[in-house]
């Protein structure tokens, strides 16, 4: 576990911190809900992708299977984790461990969701890439929970960096500047703005407030 950085606290680092926990408040089931619906897509393409042809491929087959069942079937979490634990070593298990840490996050058991969490290892090949980029924000969800800012701003940066589409690019951006602010960085957080705009011109209007010309 990565320590946690004490920072002198003043009013306004007090009050951001206080607006950081309101978003993850009204919007972390949306966007946690939006992100795992982009996973559905994903899991297809990544294990359509990355089943060998080895003596894998069957219990590959399998897992790919029960996940499925599970993603279409609207399962709980123990669903997921009997994946996890059938099917070590597969692509599907390893995806469904990121699913169930973010439903085990969403229901507030941060303990469990740094658990399963742990069983997931970073995929390869472009398509991976995705699932790789949305376990870097459920982690940087998971160190804001437990107050670690620092380590909360690095996955961000890292799901940032991983963002295929705007979607994501943006969320991520906007947890990553509050962050930033809730830290007292408020050039930091400015300049996370300035990124995402210059990636998507397109969106300067909507973040014009937060960038000082």
């Amino acid at each position: 576990m990565a320590n946690k950085v004490q920072i002198p606290e003043n009013d306004l680092m007090v009050e951001t911190k206080g607006k950081l926990e309101l978003f993850f408040d009204k919007y972390g089931n949306k966007l946690l809900w939006g992100v795992i619906g982009i996973a559905v897509a994903a899991v297809v393409i990544f294990l359509v992708l990355n089943i060998s042809k080895s003596s894998a491929q069957k219990a590959e087959h399998a897992a790919q299977a029960a996940l499925t069942v599970a993603l279409t079937t609207e399962a709980g979490v123990e669903a997921y984790e009997a994946i996890v634990a059938e099917y070590e070593g597969t692509a599907a298990a390893n995806t469904a461990s990121y699913i169930a840490a973010a439903n085990l996050l969403e229901a507030g058991d941060i303990e469990a969701a740094k658990a399963m969490l742990a069983n997931y290892k970073d995929a390869e090949g472009t398509a991976a890439e995705v699932i790789n980029g949305l376990v870097y924000t459920l982690r940087g969800d998971i160190a804001v929970e437990e107050n670690d800012l620092q380590s909360a701003a690095q996955f961000f940066g890292k799901a940032i960096a991983a963002s295929r589409d705007i979607y994501t690019l943006e969320n991520n951006t906007l947890k990553l500047a509050l962050v930033y602010t809730a830290m007292g960085d408020a050039e930091k957080a400015q300049q996370t703005y300035k990124e995402l705009v210059a990636r998507h011109p397109e969106l300067k209007q909507k973040y014009a407030k937060y960038i000082a010309e």
